[in-house]
């Protein structure tokens, strides 16, 4: 009896050629996951190359760079499956993680902004060189009575100093600092229209109960200089006072000495100037650098122990408006007395 022999009880041994290949299924089966795993890797650099276009173009000119894009593992399985013949194994995960870094690297174009300037370029905005007007004042209180003729001098009526202000402003004055005008002088700041200084001598409380109330609705700025060894007495600013216009931001506090007494006299001017300076940082916890002459009194030897002290900017009584070429420790200064009318005032501002 003849035996029948099926495919399902007895195999063919194989060959050694068929060892080297999956079964077709298996293969096709390996291929489309190792396709499906390649693709999602490589997504992350597809989407980043795509993006990196738009995100460079936001990038300022200052930190636009070379935008280096690095992934290893999706390169190198897209290379390997371009390279490898059908029926051929893919590389195991531990050889992708061991296969080299690929750099993708895109440079960024040429630069369409005009080339900055160098170092060596001259400075956009240029210093001052206009004649300033700064004017001095004293008093800002009703006038006193006929005793008291100097007073009557050196006093505006709140009223009158109302009225100036008020004419400044229509007239398109921009009132500054001191410091602010030094600034201007070296192209520190831009230039406001028609600057003008306003300086207000010795420190009187009339300035915070009268002057500076006018100033602050108008914006306008001020510097006022304090003779230390008075502050606190019944006509003279509080240190309190003189820390509320410091920090207003609108009021620049300046030195005027201890004892307002005439320098030019002094053997010893320098405790005068110095003592003074270190008593007003020491209230305001920042530097002073603005300085008043006493009366308007100095030489040169009065000027040196101020430059010494620290002092950047020192005004007199001369009388004419502040010009470029001026001593920057003897500015002059137009003063403003109790009998001005307002004609009068506009034209010490009419040059």
């Amino acid at each position: 009896m003849q035996t029948r022999v099926g495919t399902s009880s007895l195999r063919q041994p194989k060959t050694a050629g068929e060892h080297a290949f999956l079964p077709p299924r298996v293969l096709l089966h390996t291929i489309v996951f190792l396709f499906l795993i390649g693709a999602l890797l490589a997504r992350p650099v597809v989407t980043l190359l795509a993006r990196s276009g738009a995100a460079y173009g936001a990038l300022s000119r200052r930190n636009r760079a070379s935008v280096t894009i690095v992934s290893r593992r999706a390169i190198v399985i897209r290379q390997r499956r371009r390279a490898t013949p059908v029926g051929t194994l893919l590389p195991t995960p531990k050889a992708v993680d061991q296969a080299p870094t690929v750099t993708t690297t895109i440079l960024p174009p040429l630069p369409s902004e005009p080339t900055p300037p160098t170092s060596t370029s001259t400075p956009s905005r240029s210093a001052f060189r206009d004649p300033v007007p700064i004017l001095t004042y004293h008093y800002i209180r009703p006038h006193p009575g006929s005793d008291d003729p100097l007073g009557q001098r050196l006093s505006v009526d709140p009223a009158t100093f109302q009225a100036q202000m008020d004419w400044l402003a229509q007239h398109g004055f921009t009132p500054i600092t001191l410091s602010e005008l030094a600034a201007l002088r070296a192209g520190l700041i831009p230039a406001p229209p028609h600057p003008i200084v306003l300086t207000f001598d010795d420190g009187y409380r009339d300035f915070y109960q009268n002057a500076f109330p006018i100033l602050r609705a108008h914006g306008f700025h001020a510097t006022v200089f304090v003779i230390t060894g008075f502050v606190g007495q019944e006509r003279y600013l509080t240190w309190d006072m003189i820390r509320e216009l410091d920090r207003s931001g609108l009021v620049e506090i300046g030195a005027h000495t201890v004892h307002h007494l005439d320098l030019t006299t002094l053997a010893h001017p320098e405790s005068e100037i110095r003592d003074c300076k270190d008593a007003l940082e020491r209230a305001l916890g920042h530097p002073v650098t603005a300085f008043a002459y006493p009366a308007g009194k100095f030489d040169a030897r009065v000027e040196t122990a101020v430059r010494e002290a620290g002092f950047r900017q020192a005004v007199t009584t001369q009388p004419r408006w502040a010009t470029s070429g001026d001593d920057p420790l003897a500015l002059p200064r137009l003063r403003v007395t109790g009998d001005l009318t307002l004609a009068q005032f506009a034209a010490l501002l009419t040059e």
